[in-house]
This record gives C-alpha cells, structure tokens and sequence, in this order.
C-alpha cells in the first residue's frame, strides 16, 4: 500500500508518502478524476520505497504531460513562479497583474518617502476607496519561509509611510500586506494578524492563498508555458505582460510590436498559452 511507504524529502528526511496530497494537486489543476485515477495508477506501478519525493512530482507531470499537456503545466504551477527571477522584481510585477485581475488598481510604484527614510514599494493597490501597501516577498526556494522578521519589517516599513503620509511626502495608505510565493512561520503569522495585516502565502489563508487565486481565475505566469525562453520571459516583463490569459487578447502583429519576438515563436507561445488557460474548454 502506498500509504506505508516511505518517500525522501528534499531535506532528506523519511516520511511516509500521502497519496492523497499528489490527487489534491491534480485536483486544483481542473482536470478531470478519470485522468487523475490513471496517473496515480501508473504511480502506483512506478514508485519505490525512498525514491525521491522530486521524482514523484517529475513522475505525475510526465504522465499528466502524456494526457493532458495542459494540467501537467497547471501542476507545475510553483515552478513556473520560481522562474520569474531570483531577483523578484517580475515577481512584484506578477503580484500586481494579478491584483488587477481581481478589481485592484495596482502599480509598481518603486520608491516613496516615508517620515524617516524612502522605502521601495513593490505594489501600491486601490480598491473601494482604500489603499493597500503591498510587499511581495520572492522566495526561489520551495522550502524558504517567511519569518517574524520580515513580517515585522513589513510592518514598520508601513508605518513609517502611514506617518510620511501625515506630512504630505507620500499617499496615504490603509493596509499593510504581505504577499508570497513561499510559507509563513507560526511567528510571522500570529504578528501579522496580531497587526491586522493582510498575508497571502501558498498556502495561506486557506480560502484564499497565493495558488488558489491563480487557479480560481487562471491567472497563470507566462512562465508556466514550458517553451518560453528566458530573455523572452523579459521581453514579455517589459511590456507589462506577465499573464498567460493577456496574450489571449493581443494580436500577434501587436505583441511582435510590443516584444520584438518572431511570428513562429508568438505562434508557439500563444498556442501554448491558450491550451494552459482553457484547459479542456480549448
């Protein structure tokens, strides 16, 4: 039974393998149970005990990848966010196309002067009247978490606005969030709502998390398309796109304007494009 067998972590630690955990992450891909049921029947002949739980995830993708290209791309969600960049800057710009998805009006303003010092603002969000400061935490390691400190750097940093605001030197702003593609300490979550804060993490709040907005409303990086090149994911950074689902409204010959990038490769990118967000509506 695959429940008592023991898979190795990334850390190397034994742990026993949760079959249920594969089958929930297929299942927030969209895809439907009978393709579930046959990848997890292939896993089943396939995995060994302390095989790697990174070879198990290579596993589900090839196997969702020889069904349904489009859930393996979903699947591998996390991935394609770690893609964005180490230095995290087309990830603010990621968090923000997000935020406009769901009604905000949000920019990457950069600097603001606060009362004692200027800060860099990765999002400045507005949404019924209020004005939320938003730092976007990039983590290029699945495991890195988010600790007390800089849920507490977050904090202050607000703070300093809100008084700079006070004395006309910045706008004026009503929410301190935290947004990030990695997992909140215990520590940093009891301060942050100790503070009222808004943290979104991968897995946090569970009824709305930094995964399920994307997947709520397929607000998928362009990073997810397995065949965009790196100096493309900047071309397509520099010109505002960072959703899958806005390449779906330009025209090629408007997008070759905006990126310089081949006909034949926008051909590739939007087919690819088009299949990860419609699923199997495409």
């Amino acid at each position: 039974m695959l429940n008592n067998l023991l898979v190795t972590k990334k850390n190397g630690q034994l742990v026993p393998y949760d079959p249920n955990k594969s089958i929930a992450s297929m299942e927030r891909t969209g895809v439907d149970q009978k393709t579930i049921k046959e990848v997890m029947r292939v896993v089943r002949t396939k995995i060994v005990p302390k095989m790697k739980t990174s070879a198990i995830h290579d596993l589900i993708i090839k196997e969702l990848s020889n069904q349904k290209p489009w859930a393996a791309a979903r699947y591998d969600l996390r991935e394609a966010i770690t893609k964005l960049g180490p230095a995290g800057y087309n990830f603010e710009k990621y968090v923000a196309s997000i935020l406009d998805a769901y009604g905000y009006d949000a920019t990457n303003p950069e600097e603001l002067q606060g009362a004692c010092v200027t800060h860099e603002v990765d999002v400045m969000a507005k949404k019924d009247g209020r004005i939320a400061f938003i730092e976007a935490k990039f983590r290029h390691d699945n495991r890195a978490t988010i600790g007390i400190k800089d849920t507490m750097s977050t904090w202050a940093r607000f703070l300093d606005l809100v008084d700079g605001s006070k004395v006309g030197l910045c706008p004026h702003f009503d929410e301190a969030w935290l947004v990030t593609n990695a997992r909140f300490t215990d520590q940093s979550l009891k301060y942050g709502h100790c503070k009222n804060m808004v943290l979104i993490g991968w897995n946090h709040p569970k009824e709305r998390s930094f995964a399920k907005m994307v997947d709520l409303d397929a607000l998928y990086p362009v990073t997810i398309i397995k065949e965009l090149k790196p100096d493309e994911l900047e071309r397509f950074a520099k010109a505002d796109i960072m959703l899958c689902r806005e390449l779906n409204g330009i025209s090629t010959d408007d997008l070759r304007a905006k990126t310089g990038i081949s006909e034949q490769r926008l051909d590739v990118i939007l087919s690819a494009c088009e299949g990860i967000v419609k699923g199997d509506k495409a």
